[in-house]
């Protein structure tokens, strides 16, 4: 009786030592996998944050120097009329600006001096100018010229009736260069329902004339391009933030751009904060994590982890207690038969891993370029394939893009291969990142690659696209402290009725080659 009392009490002390084992690891197991989450959670944030500024300020710089460049064309000309302000302005459009809501030219003028400006510019070709001055002001900044992307024409207003535009076009005048003012609402807007209306702010350049040439240089005016916010970096915020943050670009209190895809997550620990300087103003960038973004970063892994660790230690203690309460047997044969069995877990363990990964090497080899971990040739076709089935049936339609590198046979051949594997998974990694997320790339081996653009709406979408393809590429790569440079050489093919995936390659790669010969770094459109 003692014998078995002294077994049952070992057997239940032995129980409790395995639940309280099997708790201890599981209580780890799930702290070092939690803390691994945060850690790269938070990596990416800081991925989106600075990808997300750096577009804010590209953005920005772009429409700052078509500005610029606006302002030297109508410095340029001797004796400015309205035909030649139309001309210079002609190619411009909400297509080409998003958000942009005119381009101006403006002049300044005191009170006294309204009816000489007023008359001067009729006679330049303005014929039914009148000029409106704001109420209480002696400086005006009178809109000259104007061509408009909204329809709404404000030629004759006086800015200085917006305190933040003036603002702007008196720092531009005294600092000589590009300026944006603070936020606030276009005069243009006053209208619109108050739902209607978005925080607004004024690109503005100084106009000179005599530059260039031995005369001084003499001061006419502004070239203002008023820009809505929301509409200006809605879009690009949303597509680089590929719906993983919420994001909101702000000038001090006032918010200029917010997007919201998805739902927040309440981590102030993973919350970004970036400023950006942009025409001589500061912006404040704010990100804020999403669930979409958590189950990218596999956040649920450390939950699983718990669960599989309270699972597995229950079956532990309830199989450590049948084989410790049988009564039949002794404790030696317990002991061994739990050893036996621990051993059986391990090696099963141990097979079940060596499958799985040999299951992920075939299927990388098969799939995948081992180089650059991109899609191969074969995924490639197979994906094409599928998505010209899918878009046949939507309606959409779909592009293909080989890429070529150029000048990558000199680094090899310079630097060695170690440098070109460098230089090739350089390239993958910005095309992974400069593309959307639902475009495939492929690598075909050696300097080739290839992109599947799906839900093309407009060709210029494409050649958009390849552009920045090609920027991205033509970035310098650092290596071993010094700068590596190739080029791209680009084919594009575009989906039409009937064109297999064969037919849309061999598009493509006819298209990459002339755009080789027609002298590389450059596209080739087979549209």
């Amino acid at each position: 009786m003692r014998g078995r009392r002294g077994r049952r009490w070992t057997g239940t002390l032995l129980v409790v030592a395995v639940l309280g084992m099997g708790a201890a690891v599981t209580a780890g197991a799930y702290d070092v996998v939690e803390h691994g989450e945060d850690r790269y959670a938070g990596q990416v944030m800081d991925r989106y944050a600075d990808d997300l500024s750096a577009a804010v300020t590209d953005r920005a710089g772009r429409y700052g120097e078509t500005v610029t460049d606006l302002a030297a064309a109508v410095g340029a000309q001797s004796d400015l009329r309205g035909d030649d302000f139309t001309r210079i302005t002609a190619t411009l459009d909400a297509v080409r600006l998003p958000g942009a809501a005119s381009i101006d030219f403006i002049v300044p003028a005191t009170t006294a001096q309204v009816p000489a400006l007023q008359r001067h510019w009729r006679g330049q070709g303005d014929r039914g100018l009148t000029l409106k001055p704001a109420p209480g002001q002696d400086m005006h900044e009178f809109v000259i010229f104007e061509h408009p992307f909204d329809g709404v024409d404000i030629a004759g207003a006086d800015l200085a009736q917006r305190p933040a535009a003036s603002e702007a076009v008196r720092i531009a005048r005294q600092s000589g260069r590009l300026a944006i003012s603070p936020a606030f609402q276009l005069i243009r807007d006053d209208n619109l329902e108050a739902a209607q209306r978005q925080t607004s702010v004024t690109f503005a350049g100084p106009v000179y004339s005599g530059l260039g040439s031995d005369a001084p240089d003499v001061f006419q005016g502004w070239i203002v391009m008023p820009v809505r916010g929301q509409d200006f970096l809605g879009q690009t915020l949303l597509d680089r933030g590929q719906g993983a943050v919420q994001v909101r670009v702000a000038d001090g209190a006032s918010a200029l751009a917010t997007v919201g895809p998805g739902r927040r997550v309440p981590d102030d620990s993973l919350t970004r904060q970036r400023v950006v300087t942009v025409g001589q103003r500061h912006w404040d960038v704010s990100l804020w994590p999403t669930t979409q973004l958590l189950r990218a970063t596999d956040r649920g892994l450390s939950r699983f982890t718990m669960a599989a660790g309270i699972a597995l230690t229950l079956l532990l203690g309830l199989m450590t207690g049948m084989l410790t309460g049988s009564r039949n047997r002794a404790l030696q044969r317990v002991d061994e038969a739990t050893a036996q069995l621990r051993d059986d877990i391990s090696r099963r363990e141990q097979v079940e891993a060596t499958l799985r990964e040999r299951e992920r090497e075939l299927q990388d080899l098969a799939f995948r370029d081992a180089l650059t971990g991109l899609a191969n040739r074969r995924l490639f076709h197979d994906r094409l394939t599928q998505a010209l089935a899918g878009h046949i049936r939507s309606g959409h339609r779909l592009a293909v893009l080989f890429v070529d590198l150029d000048g990558f046979k000199a680094v090899n051949d310079r630097l060695g291969h170690h440098a070109g594997d460098i230089v090739l998974r350089t390239i993958a990694d910005r095309l992974r990142t400069g593309l959307r997320a639902s475009d495939t790339v492929a690598r075909f081996g050696g300097d080739e690659f290839a992109v599947i653009l799906e839900g093309v709406s407009v060709p210029d979408d494409v050649r958009t696209a390849a552009e920045r393809v090609i920027a991205e590429v033509r970035a310098p790569i650092d290596i071993a402290g010094g700068p590596a440079r190739v080029s791209a050489s680009i084919g594009i093919a575009l989906s039409g009725s009937g064109a297999t995936a064969d037919d849309l390659m061999r598009e493509a790669d006819s298209a990459m080659y002339a755009a080789k010969n027609a002298g590389k770094d450059r596209y080739v459109a087979a549209f």
